[in-house]
């Protein structure tokens, strides 16, 4: 079966083709990034990224499908990105899709964003066993899941304020250093001395295992030195790399923990924070030799991808055969952790 996949859940329009079933493989992708869009408000402005969806999604999709070779007649199943994201990028890609499922009537299947993220590591990797932990870490959200199976699945914690990846690029714009903040810190930490500064984890006063990063962010931007410091300095470099070391230990402690309290198979890091290159190399050293596994998507599937939307969509749809996925009553949402219903009409 070929699968399009589409995204639009916040500031990059993604198409993908892919084929499931006897083989299984991605046969093109396209994305069009908004980054010099927004860089110069140092985030992401809604109304800009719903704007630039419309103008690009239909043109990205005849690309895409001219690579791969196909019309959009030979296509089997459509899977979007129905949620968590921004409300109005999210209702250009459902939209658009809408319309393609009906006009050619094609099964129609919308997928939760931060799940399609976690099922990006099963596309170079279709051996991962459940039960598993998954830690998901961008720009919007930040949490750790309990898999007993694909479908079946536990928040076990998550941010209580901002997400990691919004909080790295809070610090780069308090610097002037540019957008997007994860890449750019990711540069700089490795001239430093992780030893120079002293951060304190933070620990919820009921008891949660959630995580919070926003004393992370306060404690950089109002150190002492901060306001006044030269960005090309060593002291800096320092400061940045004892954030950053700080805070993947704080990552990782976390997901180390629910593997100790969970009996489970795997582990699975994902998102678009996950690229950050000291995350994944603390990360494959502390699950190195283990035999609970370590597995991560590659670089290019860890931020916002239409390949997962499409992965998971078509698991979805064998799943639940008998799902009516002509209902074209599904809607975007833009907060959630798990809004894939098992209950159809």
């Amino acid at each position: 079966m070929y699968v399009l996949g589409i995204e639009s859940s916040c500031d990059e329009t993604a198409l993908a083709v892919v084929e499931r079933g006897e083989r299984n493989w991605v046969i093109a992708e396209k994305v069009k990034s908004q980054v010099l869009l927004h860089a110069k408000y140092g985030g992401v402005v809604p109304e800009i990224a719903s704007r630039n969806h419309y103008e690009v999604i239909d043109y990205l999709t005849a690309g895409v499908l001219e690579e791969a070779n196909l019309t959009i007649e030979d296509i089997g199943l459509i899977s979007l990105t129905a949620g968590p994201g921004l409300i109005g990028a999210l209702l250009v890609g459902l939209s658009f899709a809408k319309g393609l499922a009906f006009a050619h009537r094609i099964p129609l299947v919308g997928v939760d964003h931060i799940y399609s993220h976690i099922e990006s590591a099963f596309i170079e990797n279709p051996e991962i066993e459940y039960p598993l932990i998954a830690l998901v870490v961008s720009g919007g959200h930040t949490a750790i899941f309990y898999q007993k199976s694909k479908f079946e699945a536990e928040v076990l914690s998550k941010t209580r304020d901002d997400a990691l990846g919004e909080i790295l690029d809070k610090i780069a714009k308090f610097f002037d250093l540019g957008y997007p903040g994860g890449p750019i810190l990711d540069r700089i930490y490795k001239d430093g001395d992780s030893r120079r500064f002293k951060f304190t984890q933070p620990r919820m006063s009921d008891g949660s295992a959630d995580f919070s990063f926003s004393g992370y962010k306060t404690a950089v931007i109002r150190h002492p030195d901060a306001q006044h410091i030269d960005t090309g300095t060593r002291i800096f470099k320092d400061l940045i790399s004892s954030f950053l070391h700080s805070v993947v230990d704080y990552l990782l402690n976390k997901t180390t923990a629910a593997v100790d309290n969970f009996r489970v198979k795997s582990v699975v890091l994902s998102g678009g924070v996950s690229r950050n290159s000291l995350l994944r190399k603390k990360f494959t050293e502390e699950f190195a030799g283990k035999t609970v596994k370590l597995y991560l998507p590659s670089l290019h599937h860890c931020t916002d991808n239409a390949t997962m939307v499409a992965w998971r969509g078509y698991e979805r749809y064998i799943r639940y055969p008998d799902a009516n996925y002509a209902d074209f009553h599904l809607n975007s949402y833009s907060r959630a952790h798990f809004r894939e219903s098992t209950k159809h009409r």
